[in-house]
């Protein structure tokens, strides 16, 4: 349907599900619940724009409300102002409506500052989810993070506020990442088993929220979240460099397998050839550099200039401060691109 607001102003009502199962993927479960004990949605599905059109000088404000249940508590991607509101403030030339990871019920949350940034960490009360833990996790990390990508002095990319939520079956077991917010099943580890941690990934994609790149280059997405984290996970001594060296190996084993980046949606052996790719890009930079140039300042310098980050402005950009062409982004490492 289309909605026109009159100029007077106007009213849009209407009834939408919000309990719903995972669509596609080998792992079943909810992508959203709504139970009697608590409930965990994306405000995207609430809300949903397909496109928008406003008029020339106008201006847009957002504010959600939400009534509960008797002795339920809500969390949200937005932080409530002096007087209670929830006033919507979402990343880059967002539209603002809801878009992030909503919960709600007979919720524990536990709170910190961490790197310039308040990060809270929900669970529905009786599950068991570390919730110290995984602050103590990003207290480690993020501060190792943070300021590389940082496109401002004392100013953290992305956001100020990242509220993580976390629940058990029927929600899929998995996570994901949204503006201001991150959903992880409660069972995924804060390490596995390969040196990796899948909310570190997440927090990455959050804070290179305003990094534009081309639609069918989602390898580069995946690719920096995933390298990044891992990279977080050695310079702060989480794990060992030789634990570091061998989650490389495994990725470039893995990633011998893609035989083309081009895709929207990058998994698997894909994502593994770009980690590979961007440790190898990284290993360049440093050495030509000694070590003022890495990914992560690669990147800040496209945040920075609200360029998009597609292979050729990586190329042009390593380019420039290697004095050459990047030997880690040369045609026959990245296959399907060129």
């Amino acid at each position: 349907m289309r909605w026109t607001p009159p100029a007077s102003g106007g009213t849009l009502r209407y009834r939408v599900p919000l309990d719903r199962r995972r669509q596609g993927g080998n792992a079943p479960g909810n992508a959203a619940f709504v139970g009697e004990r608590f409930a965990i949605f994306r405000g995207d599905a609430a809300f949903p724009v397909k496109s928008w059109r406003r008029a020339r000088g106008s201006t847009l404000d957002g504010e959600l409300a939400i009534r509960l249940p008797r002795n339920w508590s809500l969390v949200t991607p937005y932080l409530p102002d002096g007087a209670g509101r929830l006033p919507i403030r979402n990343p880059g030339k967002r539209l603002p409506r809801p878009i992030g990871w909503i919960t709600a019920g007979d919720l524990g949350t536990r709170r910190d500052v961490i790197a310039g940034i308040e990060i809270t960490v929900t669970a529905p009360r009786g599950l068991r989810m570390e919730r110290i833990a995984m602050l103590g996790l990003l207290r480690w990390t993020l501060p190792e993070l943070v300021p590389e990508l940082a496109p401002g002095k004392d100013r953290p990319p992305g956001a100020r506020y990242i509220s993580i939520v976390a629940a058990a079956e029927p929600m899929w077991l998995g996570a994901l990442s949204a503006p201001n917010s991150i959903f992880v099943h409660a069972n995924r580890p804060l390490i596995s088993e390969n040196g990796t941690s899948t909310v570190l990934h997440e927090m990455v994609h959050v804070l290179l929220a305003d990094l534009d790149t081309p639609r069918d280059e989602d390898w580069i997405d995946e690719g920096l979240a995933e390298y990044l984290s891992l990279r977080a996970l050695k310079d702060s001594g989480t794990i060992s460099a030789a634990r570091y060296e061998s989650a490389i190996g495994g990725f470039r084993r893995r990633g011998a397998q893609a035989t083309s980046l081009r895709t929207a949606s990058s998994s698997g052996p894909v994502t593994a050839r770009a980690v590979a790719i961007f440790h190898d890009l990284d290993l360049e930079l440093r050495k030509a550099t000694g070590g003022r140039q890495t990914v992560a300042t690669l990147v800040r310098d496209f945040l920075e200039a609200d360029r998009q980050a597609s292979l050729a402005s990586l190329r042009a950009a390593a380019g420039r401060s290697l004095g050459r062409p990047p030997r880690a982004l040369r045609a026959d490492a990245v296959p399907g691109l060129d």
